[in-house]
């Protein structure tokens, strides 16, 4: 159960943060933040990173992954905003500084030894992806 809490109390600072009203929003966020993140990594980093994240936040990173599915570059942080709030449009209500916002929020519930051993291993750009 303490999965669930942690999980509960990421969707709260969430809604708060980026000024949203259901876990629905919110949740949709989350989404396309991990969504977009893991577009540019590749299966081994994917699986490495995934285990650093808190369980239920791991679980839909690798949700619906495809191993084999072409890798994006990583582009310009207005791009990156851009793309997060294209992920389900119809659903998506992330405001501009969701990408940052989400970041510190994710990092916040990680161990921070681990999580920044993990990112120290990826390349510059996805580093950047979380500052």
């Amino acid at each position: 159960m303490l999965a669930q809490q942690r999980f509960d109390a990421l969707l709260v600072n969430l809604m708060e943060r980026l000024d949203l009203t259901t876990r629905h929003q919110v949740y949709a966020v989350l989404f396309a933040f991990l969504r977009v993140f893991r577009r540019r990594l590749d299966a081994d980093q994917t699986l490495v990173f995934a285990g650093v994240l808190p369980a239920i936040v791991s679980a839909i990173f690798i949700s619906d992954w495809m191993s084999e599915e072409a890798r994006r570059p990583f582009a310009d942080v207005a791009d990156i905003d851009e793309e997060i709030r294209g992920v389900r449009r119809d659903h998506n209500l992330a405001p501009r500084d969701a990408r940052r916002i989400v970041a510190a929020s994710i990092r916040s519930g990680c161990d921070p030894e681990s999580f920044e051993a993990v990112l120290a291993k990826l390349p510059d750009p996805a580093r950047a992806f979380w500052d």
